[in-house]
């Protein structure tokens, strides 16, 4: 395991913040941070129409005192999408998912979760993998699944464009 690729929880949310503007911006979209009954963020478009509400989460969602993805489904109407950031040990991501998808079974706009997969080594993670989920019409489909840390990434097989076929 790599000393650099651990992280404490305030160390990472400073990232996903930083992560989750860049991202806004790309889209075309401003990132407003603790908004609306207190979201992490909400993504808007310069009309002002939500393109996402976003959480994130450094405790795993499995655990029932996470209330996040009942907070984003509250609130999911008015965007495009919703948006859940948050971290999982392999032994507990088959729990995460069920209680993220029986969550989101009615909701009507989708939920992209992007969990971070770990070991925990005393009380510091080694982040794994980084995986993409959609929650959508009452199904769940793994999109992507890629080294969490951007310097672990084989970037040929991630930008080849057939292997997607």
């Amino acid at each position: 395991m790599e000393v650099d690729a651990v992280t404490n929880r305030a160390g990472w949310t400073i990232h996903v913040g930083l992560v989750i503007r860049e991202c806004a911006k790309l889209l075309g979209a401003r990132a407003y941070f603790e908004q609306s009954r207190r979201t992490d963020a909400v993504l808007r478009f310069p009309d002002k129409s939500v393109l996402s509400h976003v959480e994130w989460e450094w405790d795993e969602p499995h655990n029932e005192k996470v209330k996040e993805i009942t907070k984003l489904l509250e609130q999911s109407e008015p965007a495009a999408f919703s948006t859940f950031i948050s971290y999982s040990t392999i032994s507990h991501l088959p729990a995460a998912i069920e209680r993220v998808s029986n969550l989101w079974a009615e909701a009507s706009k989708p939920l992209i979760f992007f969990v971070v997969t770990f070991e925990q080594v005393g009380r510091d993670r080694h982040f794994l993998e980084l995986q993409t989920h959609v929650f959508s019409h009452g199904k769940h489909k793994r999109e992507r699944t890629q080294p969490a840390l951007p310097w672990q990434i084989n970037r040929a097989r991630f930008n080849n464009v057939d292997e997607d076929k």
